[in-house]
């Protein structure tokens, strides 16, 4: 039980419990740390990190005995982490409860965010076209002049990082890297 060691007060010091749970809080920490910075709870956090630790998926019921929060608490944030493409609901075979996983392959990570801010970029497009062509019509005046420059500056924002998305889908993270290398190296080598 790896988090009871989290819920016990920090006045343990990592150094006075044994490594491999000290090792293990640390992972929980940081976890949390991860959901606070991006404005969730402690619980996802947790929740999170539990899924870190564990040796293959866990059932609803496996977390809420893991990290003692209610079924509600666990559900709620499971689908929030799960929205957020933080980890993935799966199944064992002849199993008929879903089980979690969380998304530890950085390239299926990445795709799984990817898809999700493509989705954003698609859905903030169409409100942006559909607000252009109704200004389209409108009499210029200062504001339509500036909402006409501002949603056109925009849509040109959105197009190029729903180009950016298709790009990054063509490559694993490493050939990414290797890519963004050779170009650094290409531009350094011509500054000199």
């Amino acid at each position: 039980m790896y988090l009871k060691v989290v819920a016990d007060p920090l006045s343990m010091r990592l150094e006075e419990i044994p490594p491999e749970e000290a090792a293990k809080r640390c992972m929980v920490d940081a976890s949390i740390q991860v959901a606070n910075m991006m404005g969730y709870s402690d619980a996802a956090g947790a929740l999170r990190g539990s899924l870190i630790l564990a040796d293959g998926p866990l059932s609803m019921d496996e977390l809420v005995e893991v990290t003692g929060y209610s079924k509600s608490t666990v559900s709620t944030n499971m689908a929030q982490l799960e929205r957020m493409s933080i980890v993935r609901r799966v199944r064992k075979p002849g199993d008929k409860k879903h089980y979690y996983a969380t998304i530890t392959s950085i390239d299926e990570g990445t795709k799984a965010h990817n898809e999700n801010f493509r989705q954003i970029m698609q859905i903030l497009l169409a409100g942006v076209n559909k607000a252009l062509e109704l200004l389209e019509k409108a009499e210029s005046s200062e504001e339509i002049d500036r909402l006409r420059l501002g949603f056109a500056t925009f849509r040109e924002d959105c197009t190029k990082a729903q180009r950016l998305a298709d790009l990054l889908d063509r490559f694993s993270i490493s050939e990414l890297i290797e890519i963004l290398k050779r170009e650094v190296e290409i531009r350094e080598a011509g500054e000199k």
